[in-house]
């Protein structure tokens, strides 16, 4: 066996939201575990992804609490000692935190691919060879070693990558939207999808240096792993720690580390047009689809809608650009290219306290 490959594992972070993807998207089941692509969930397809990098012992998830159960019935080959659930959101920085060192505990030479569990990529083939690759330098450097992926459009809701060859000059959080603009029009940037690789014990010390208090209780964890204590010890680990993402607490904060392009197509599912652009078309632009597969829909001079399907009949005439989402309770209907309209009708629920509906 190749020596890297017995020590390569991978995290997978699976403990998000998405309220741009209601009513499809709830709390109790967020957009992950969503079956939003011809059956099949963005959870589910990362993790077919993570079993081509390294084995299914060496795969651990990273998830919220109200998830755990979810991840167990969607993780098949998955030991349950290596799902981890979180006892309370404190964002990326503490869930790749825990995350490597529990993998640093089963194995201190440890590299670790970390991927984000609603990210939709192809050719698989492309990405398992350039992460394999990513983690080979990891493990020969010593380095922080990010994939980015080359930007489409300026996007103000994605971190940025400066480069140079293979040499990451600097992370760049969320610019707003001249700046975005001049960094795709400079070739200089790359999206920032999340895609890090290191050994783990790299990350452990970079956290100890740089957010040490999200690190503070990281030795007591350590030492309480696989005793009575372990939960009570996290628990208390979270309450104390800040709610703060891998971005600002340690990359940001970082400023030698390598950067490798990504050959392959990626796409954060943040909204409803995500979708649309990411299903088949009929040839009047039209995505049918569900979680039961297609729906039953007729459409008369109706153009480039996603029509999420569930039960009943839908039936449209004259509709262009829109999105219509049938759920058993709640059904949603918005400009297609409007995702801000969606996190808004879920902002009303809570003031409203329609819990029900979330």
């Amino acid at each position: 066996m190749d020596p890297l490959q017995s020590h390569l594992f991978v995290l997978i972070l699976a403990g998000g939201g998405g309220t741009r993807l209601w009513p499809y998207s709830r709390e109790d089941s967020p957009k992950q575990f969503a079956k939003l692509f011809e059956g099949k969930s963005l959870y589910g397809l990362t993790l077919s992804r993570a079993k081509k990098l390294t084995s299914a012992s060496r795969i651990f998830i990273s998830t919220s609490a109200k998830y755990a159960d979810i991840v167990r019935k969607n993780s098949p080959g998955i030991a349950h000692e290596n799902i981890i659930p979180e006892p309370l959101r404190r964002d990326t920085a503490m869930a790749h935190g825990l995350g490597a060192l529990y993998i640093h505990h089963r194995d201190p030479a440890a590299v670790i691919i970390n991927l984000a569990s609603d990210h939709l990529i192809s050719p698989v083939s492309t990405f398992v060879q350039q992460m394999k690759s990513a983690a080979q330098i990891a493990s020969d450097t010593g380095q922080y070693v990010t994939v980015g992926i080359p930007p489409r459009f300026p996007h103000t809701g994605m971190g940025h990558i400066k480069f140079k060859g293979q040499i990451g000059l600097k992370f760049v959080e969320k610019p707003k939207l001249s700046l975005a603009q001049k960094y795709t029009a400079s070739g200089q940037y790359l999206w920032n999808a999340n895609l890090y690789v290191y050994r783990a014990k790299l990350y452990l010390d970079l956290l100890k240096k740089h957010a040490p208090k999200t690190y503070a209780m990281f030795p007591k964890i350590a030492s309480a792993i696989g005793t009575d204590r372990e939960k009570q010890v996290i628990s208390l680990a979270f309450q104390m720690a800040p709610s703060i993402s891998i971005d600002y607490a340690v990359s940001e904060k970082i400023n030698k580390f390598v950067c490798v392009i990504g050959k392959f197509n990626w796409t954060d599912v943040g909204d409803w047009q995500e979708v649309w652009e990411n299903l088949p078309q009929d040839v009047l632009g039209n995505v049918i689809s569900g979680p039961h597969g297609r729906g039953q829909y007729i459409g008369i001079d109706s153009q480039n809608n996603l029509l999420f399907l569930d039960k009943q009949l839908v039936a449209t005439a004259g509709v262009k650009n829109m999105v219509i989402v049938d759920t058993p309770d709640a059904i949603l209907i918005c400009p297609r290219n409007d995702s801000q309209a969606v996190k808004k009708i879920v902002q009303t629920l809570k003031e409203q306290e329609l819990v029900k509906y979330l």
